[in-house]
């Protein structure tokens, strides 16, 4: 059992440095990511070792520093499938935009992390914590939300058992007032959340569904607290929905 323990907290750790990398930091050097994780250096170096053996990350000969390998590369062609199936969205997600002269998202959920698989920027961009392929927890988002409330209650129950996260002011970290506003959620069929990832920020989201009717995706609006008030959010939550119908009807669901 405690071999097993310890393979489980291996893979979960390996998993977290790849995470680290990104667009804004694409090289790392062991110290950086022992720092970063808060894991001892000699594990960090173990780590590393075997994901470049399996050519998850390789090393810059001249900075001695590590990057994404080939094997991630392979990985992405397995998701373009994924997001080939929503390609027929991106109309959509641009008349979004210009409706609502706000960022568009498509985001799917992948265990309890929210991932965005499109994002159409709008003329007077402000930096949020989002872009194509990042991931955020789910139960400070409103995509996140949105498909928890309409996901089996074995899932929701198995990420709010992990805890919930405190990022911006308003996260929720009770569970039960989380559940209440799961319920609320899947009443209403649209999510709100105000300065819930980070300060400043508000985003709605609106489900996606395939053909069986099965929520697969959410479509979201997100922008600065100064743009997006509460004298808007009512028309921004039926352009939402709306843009979320019509992509759910592209995947063969009708009402």
């Amino acid at each position: 059992m405690e071999q097993i323990t310890d393979t489980l907290s291996s893979v979960k750790n390996g998993l977290r440095i790849l995470r680290l990398f990104s667009t804004e930091t694409p090289e790392l050097g062991v110290t950086e990511i022992a720092r970063r994780l808060e894991l001892h250096k000699t594990t960090v170096h173990r780590l590393i070792t075997v994901l470049e053996k399996e050519g998850f990350v390789e090393q810059n000969k001249k900075t001695r520093k590590y990057r994404l390998g080939l094997s991630v590369l392979h990985l992405s062609g397995i998701v373009d499938l994924h997001t080939e199936i929503f390609k027929d969205a991106l109309p959509v997600l641009n008349a979004l935009m210009k409706k609502t002269t706000e960022a568009v998202h498509l985001s799917v959920l992948e265990d309890d992390r929210v991932v965005y698989l499109y994002k159409i920027e709008c003329p007077h961009p402000v930096r949020l914590l989002s872009h194509i392929g990042r991931s955020n927890p789910c139960t400070c988002t409103s995509s996140g939300k949105v498909i928890l409330a309409f996901s089996p209650k074995t899932i929701v129950e198995n990420i709010v058992d992990r805890g919930l996260p405190k990022y911006g002011p308003n996260s929720v970290t009770d569970r039960n007032e989380f559940i209440r506003q799961l319920a609320a959620i899947r009443q209403q069929g649209y999510a709100v959340c105000i300065d819930e990832l980070h300060e400043g920020a508000t985003s709605i989201a609106a489900p996606v569904r395939d053909y069986s009717g099965e929520v697969i995706a959410a479509v979201s609006i997100i922008g600065p607290n100064q743009r997006i008030t509460q004298a808007n959010i009512p028309q921004l939550v039926r352009l939402a929905c709306q843009a979320a119908r019509d992509i759910s009807s592209l995947l063969g669901y009708y009402e």
